[in-house]
């Protein structure tokens, strides 16, 4: 026996390694996809000095992404919700090569960082090189991290060199550590509940400055502005597990399961258990509290033996995985530690039961094919397998550590009442919180405009022969649709269209390809003379005279005017430099209203009329302006309290009051002949940003 375990260690490995070498390297090195493109292209616009304030909206990046070379067949779409602006840093020096090129060396830097995480696993838990080998190897998100060029073998390293220096009392150092990797991806900055637990207040403070630092370096790279967007916008959807499709149930989360069996949403999610936000918002916070608690509940203040230490390190991975919103099968790389430690643990007591059924938990995590299967209804409860198997390592990690108690001091009962009372009370709070976002997420539904599952995002919608125009998001790139009482149809298109806007007969379209934009004019007649080279977001006046749209220079945008009554004149630029325009509208004179940020401030909406000069017509956040047909109304979003909700203004008398107040995002509006009624794009009971598109009267 004593020979075969080795042996069948030895067969494992080398099946493991012609895999790697054989099918999964040779994958991640020919081509790109999924995530690294997303970081080049961020990294590189902050290389060579581009504006970077609006990264996270989609069209945009797109935007920037055909213009740098990336095509479609590498990556369709990219998006960069829900990183952080400084993860997008430590590509940037890879972005003077070409993606595939930059790929390619990001791949080898990852290699040597694994090599080093060996070396420290070796060094935390005294196991042999084929045993470490083999965690390793049987890791399959680590495949996936290489293939799409993500961040988590790097904070993989950042954890472990953490933990090995904090067990040699380097504390402070440590959590410097652990605040550059919540720099990366946010979850590493939850340590600081550990080390309030342990009363480490070395430790505090190093991860404090270490996150400080990297918000400091990022705010100096990209803007105060930016980050302004990351705290108050992103982050709480990210929290709450909505800044990606919160029903898919691909994510293994108790997050998602929850939001499948108790949300309703018309697409995404038409046949839940019950409709029921009362029963999510008591039951999200209080699954994710009983699954985080017992790991604090269990770490010991008063012990700092390595065993005791790595145990509590390895757990709270282990529970921060759990009660993650979204995690992706690349987020598990992160598991390699934990592994580790337990299986010499177990090793260490010859426990190989336990070694046994932990490599079958362990396996079943990084099974990279687990089906939903039918996810309607409570189905839904059989499609998160996964999420079942990292429960149930929790509960592996939680009976380790309550084993290992016993050989050594305990904490005072009356300190862990005090932190039974201080969690309790956070889950009291948090559960009417939920409730009230989640009530007034879902008010709107019975204006939806019904679209089709398969589109991720529908956006700036046109009012055009009787039919909804707008701008639809797939998996395969964007494209111009419409809906009418026979549904909703797209255009095919070998390009991406960001943009259109309609006059008369004639719809203007911003196609953008490899490293080119252009305006096309579809219309029966012959309008060549409208086709726009290096422009972007048409807007044609309701006469039929003018053609707006924005022209960039280092992704900073500004107004071009073409008359189309008269070909020969020459196209004029009617700003100056210092703004950056966002969006605008024709007013019936013929003037603009225009969205802009203005020397790096807020954007702010301003009007623009012949030979007038540029005043500001709101001193707020505001953006996405519409003006009415009849010239009278002015629809557009205003942010407050970190969403954006339609407003109205009366142009004659320069009164406004607010058209919505849910708790998510309404943009984009547009109205109908009528000047009554306004279709506009909202993201309410979706996932950030992924607007679908809404009717509503808004003038009686």
């Amino acid at each position: 026996m004593g020979r075969l375990i080795p042996a069948a260690e030895w067969f494992v490995l080398i099946a493991v390694a012609l895999y790697i070498g054989g099918r999964a390297l040779p994958r991640a090195w020919g081509r790109l996809n999924t995530d690294f493109p997303v970081y080049y292209v961020t990294g590189r616009l902050f290389r060579e000095g581009y504006s970077t304030e609006r990264i996270y909206e989609w069209i945009w990046l797109q935007r920037q992404k055909n213009r740098m070379g990336i095509r479609r067949s590498d990556q369709p779409v990219v998006g960069f919700v829900p990183d952080t602006p400084f993860s997008a840093l430590l590509v940037s020096p890879l972005t003077r090569w070409p993606p595939l090129t930059a790929k390619r060396i990001w791949i080898v830097v990852n290699l040597v960082l694994l090599v080093a995480v060996a070396v420290l696993l070796r060094s935390l838990t005294q196991m042999g090189w084929r045993r470490i080998a083999l965690v390793i190897g049987l890791n399959y998100p680590l495949l996936r991290n290489l293939e799409y060029g993500q961040y988590y073998l790097i904070i993989l390293f950042l954890m472990t060199a953490a933990l090995a220096i904090y067990v040699r009392e380097r504390r402070f150092a440590a959590g410097v550590l652990l605040g550059i990797a919540a720099g990366l991806k946010i979850f590493p900055g939850i340590f600081l509940i550990y080390f309030l637990r342990k009363r480490d207040l070395h430790a505090m403070l190093g991860l404090a400055a270490g996150a400080l630092a990297t918000v400091a370096i990022a705010v100096y790279t990209y803007g105060a502005q930016l980050h302004s967007v990351l705290s108050t916008q992103l982050l709480p959807w990210a929290l709450r597990g909505e800044a990606m499709d919160p029903y898919n149930l691909a994510s293994n989360s108790i997050s998602s399961l929850l939001h499948k069996l108790w949300l309703f949403e018309p697409e995404w999610n038409p046949h839940p258990v019950a409709h029921s936000p009362m029963t999510f918002a008591v039951l999200q916070p209080l699954l994710q509290m009983l699954v985080l608690a017992p790991v604090i509940y269990l770490a010991a203040p008063r012990r700092h033996d390595q065993r005791q230490v790595q145990l509590e390190w390895s757990s709270f991975v282990v529970a921060l995985l759990a009660v993650s919103t979204l995690p992706a099968s690349y987020h598990f790389t992160v598991l390699i530690l934990p592994i580790a430690v337990l299986a010499s643990v177990y090793c260490q007591k010859r426990d190989y039961a336990s070694l046994t059924l932990l490599s079958i938990v362990y396996l079943a995590i990084c099974f990279p094919a687990w089906s939903t299967g039918r996810s309607d209804g409570w189905w839904a409860l059989a499609g998160v397998p996964r999420l079942y198997f990292v429960l149930l390592l929790c509960a592996f990690c939680c009976i380790t550590m309550f084993r290992e108690e016993s050989a050594g001091p305990t904490d005072r009962q009356v300190d862990r009442w005090m932190w039974a009372s201080a969690l309790g009370v956070l889950l009291l709070l948090q559960m009417p919180l939920t409730l009230r976002h989640q009530r007034r997420m879902h008010e709107e539904y019975g204006t939806r405009i019904t679209s089709s599952p398969d589109i991720l995002l529908v956006t700036a919608p046109i009012v055009h022969d009787g039919a909804v125009g707008f701008i639809a998001m797939q998996s395969d790139g964007y494209f111009t649709g419409s809906t009418h009482g026979a549904g909703v149809h797209l255009n095919a298109n070998t390009t991406d269209e960001l943009s259109q806007t309609a006059e008369g007969r004639a719809t203007f379209v911003e196609e953008s390809a490899v490293k080119s934009t252009i305006i096309r004019v579809q219309a029966d007649q012959n309008q060549g003379h409208t086709e726009v080279d290096d422009a972007e977001f048409p807007v044609a006046s309701a006469d039929g005279k003018w053609l707006a749209y924005l022209r960039s220079n280092k992704a900073r945008s500004t107004i071009w005017l073409r008359a189309l009554f008269d070909p020969a004149r020459a196209d004029v630029s009617i700003l100056p430099p210092q703004f950056d325009v966002e969006e605008m509208t024709f007013l019936p004179d013929g003037s603009l209203i225009f969205a802009a940020t203005k020397d790096d401030g807020p954007s702010l909406l301003y009007v623009a009329g012949h030979g007038a000069a540029i005043r500001p017509l709101t001193a707020n956040n505001a953006r996405y302006p519409a003006a009415s047909p009849d010239g009278r109304w002015l629809a557009y979003s205003k942010l407050d309290r970190g969403v954006w909700n339609l407003w109205l203004r009366d142009l004659r008398n320069g009164t406004a009051r607010r058209i919505t107040d849910v708790d998510c995002n309404d943009i984009s509006p547009a109205w109908q002949t009528d000047s009554k009624t306004l279709i506009y794009a909202s993201d309410c009971g979706r996932a950030l940003w992924f607007t679908a598109l809404y009717q509503r009267q808004v003038i009686p």
